[in-house]
């Protein structure tokens, strides 16, 4: 048998002319090819801590998988009760930690892949469409259904003076764990998420920084992420470590450094630099240059779409004390409201924002985020300094939680022989719980003072003692009677919290003896005293005012531990009563809870 060519249809060589007219006008086209090969793969179905993740297998990479331009797949995620959301799928590489001579690096492990992650706030089906356009072609995907059989952790929300998970008070008892050495996230976090949450810690502050966890840098020039996949990987398991100990994450999506050329300073080597081949040569341009935007929220993008679904996400922060870029703050917020807008175009849940300064606060537009993050490092007394930080923010923005996002005794590191047990830590966290901020200040130095004296513990005491209320809207006040204390007091119309505290246990408090001992050393020619026990009290009575008259559980607590010291009944024929405090080492918490009252 021999074969003969044959000339096509007539309507075959329509479809062929169109065809090619259709490539030649780049008009994109259905591909069947893509059609047939792409499928739907579950990675993980979700738990109440943890997002859905889906594959979307057989679909092609194309020239740039980030660039949307170049690769948009999004998807319409339909939920139980008919409401619909837009998210964008990303690109993902798995990666495995491997060990070679001791060094320790990271290989990818499979092939990429596209994938979806959702946050299951409902039980019931799920429907998911998907539109995507491959460098040019649409590419036809199929739809998707599944059953979730768990609805996410509640959303994290503002309510005037503090925070709420779904019905309930949230109080963010925070510490800054913002990095670790490369390769060495899974087991650093792994020991400080431990320990953390062992002590009642319930949110970091974790950055995406150039030297760790940001995916855009020197290395991969702007808009392709492809040469830190592994390190958007390595925050994929900080988010389940943070899941597993019940820590969740404020995330700093850019340090001020990465646009400084003072403090800090990164600018120099920044993709957006001009003399590195970016489109601004001033760092102030940013956030006005198109260019700047364009890639920027491409980034956006899929940050959103890889981590804007994870239920223990707190928060996006914009910027970690951006007064330390030339950034106009008028430009800024614009840059804040279109940030954020877009961000919610790709996570649709109401993520809260905020962004950070070190100083001047209270002169600030805080009008772009959900709530106020300062910046402090100090090594007087912070009953006082926390509460001129306090009275200053309040009087500009008095509708939106405050927090102290970051703390210290100084901004060059903690003396680890002048204050080896944390005292000034011990008292930022009480103070500025008292004074009105509503939650402990967030204290700094994580990883080369907090975790290796093993100062987590320090919060155990103060979580134990406001467990189960909302401080933040606790009115603060003051209690008088025992001889060279400080007595601050938290109440509501159920409880009383109180914390009484020596004038000389604080670190400026221990100074002070110092230099006392040190003028009296050269007055008399003895021997300098260096050791100075914590100071004591008999205790003796103390003034309060209740929320009502009635009968009242009065327990004593040791302030670190919250051991209970003594626990008493009390009745109380007006609001005004005096109680009878215990001698102490240092300071003393208490609390009085009405009997019949709210828990």
């Amino acid at each position: 048998m021999s074969l003969s060519l044959r000339r096509p249809s007539l309507n075959l060589r329509k479809l062929l002319a169109i065809t090619l007219a259709m490539s030649l006008l780049g008009v994109g086209e259905i591909s069947q090819s893509h059609a047939a090969a792409a499928t739907w793969a579950m990675r993980d179905l979700g738990s109440v801590n943890s997002p859905t993740t889906l594959a979307l297998l057989g679909l092609e990479k194309g020239s740039n998988p980030f660039d949307p331009a170049k690769a948009d797949v999004t998807a319409k995620i339909t939920a139980p009760d008919g409401q619909e959301a837009q998210t964008a799928l990303f690109w993902f590489q798995d990666y495995a930690l491997v060990t070679h001579f001791s060094q320790v690096s990271s290989q990818p492990v499979g092939d990429g892949e596209w994938r979806l992650r959702l946050r299951t706030m409902k039980v019931g089906k799920y429907s998911i469409s998907v539109s995507a356009t491959i460098d040019g072609t649409k590419v036809e995907i199929p739809d998707y259904s599944f059953e979730s059989k768990v609805a996410s952790a509640p959303q994290f929300a503002t309510n005037s003076l503090g925070f709420t998970r779904g019905e309930a008070p949230f109080v963010p008892i925070a510490y800054n764990i913002a990095w670790s050495n490369r390769y060495e996230e899974i087991t650093k976090y792994t020991q400080w998420f431990k320990a953390a949450s062992a002590a009642g810690v319930n949110v970091a502050r974790v950055w995406m920084a150039s030297w760790d966890m940001g995916i855009e840098w020197a290395d991969t020039g702007l808009g392709d992420y492809t040469r830190r996949l592994d390190r958007a990987w390595a925050l994929d398991q900080v988010f389940a470590i943070g899941q597993k100990y019940g820590v969740n994450i404020d995330l700093v999506l850019l340090n001020h450094g990465a646009f400084s050329e003072s403090t800090n300073p990164e600018f120099f080597s920044s993709p957006y630099n001009s003399s590195n081949g970016g489109p601004i040569s001033d760092p102030a341009k940013f956030v006005t240059d198109p260019t700047s935007i364009k890639y920027w929220q491409q980034r956006l993008r899929y940050i959103a779409a890889r981590w804007g679904a994870e239920p223990n996400l707190f928060s996006w922060e914009w910027w970690n004390e951006v007064n330390f870029t030339p950034i106009d703050q008028a430009e800024l917020t614009t840059w804040i409201n279109q940030s954020h807008a877009f961000v919610d175009k790709y996570a649709s849940y109401k993520t809260l924002t905020t962004t950070s300064w070190s100083n001047g606060a209270s002169l600030r537009d805080w009008s772009s985020v959900d709530y106020v993050s300062i910046h402090l490092y100090d090594s007087n007394d912070p009953i006082k300094t926390l509460g001129v930080q306090y009275q200053a923010i309040k009087a500009v923005v008095p509708d939106k939680p405050a927090l102290i996002a970051e703390f210290g005794s100084g901004s060059n590191g903690e003396d680890v022989f002048v204050d080896p047990r944390g005292l000034h830590l011990h008292n930022s966290q009480y103070a500025a719980t008292f004074i009105g901020f509503g939650a402990p200040a967030s204290y700094w130095w994580w990883d080369n003072y907090v975790d290796p004296l093993n100062l987590w513990k320090n919060e155990v005491g103060l979580t134990k003692l406001i467990s189960g209320l909302d401080v933040a809207h606790m009115k603060p006040g003051e209690s008088f009677g025992i001889n060279k204390t400080q007595a601050l007091t938290l109440s509501d119309s159920d409880h009383l919290l109180g914390w009484i505290r020596l004038d000389a246990y604080c670190l400026s408090g221990q100074a002070q003896l110092r230099l006392d001992a040190a003028l009296a050393a050269l007055k008399t020619h003895r021997k300098l005293q260096t050791e100075f026990p914590p100071p004591t009290s008999k205790g003796g009575n103390l003034a309060v005012t209740l929320p009502s008259a009635g009968d009242y559980k009065l327990t004593f607590t040791d302030s670190e531990s919250g051991k209970v010291i003594s626990s008493t009944k009390v009745h109380a024929g007006s609001k005004k009563i005096t109680i009878k405090v215990p001698a102490f080492t240092g300071d003393i918490a208490f609390r009085a809870d009405r009997d019949g009252g709210k828990p």
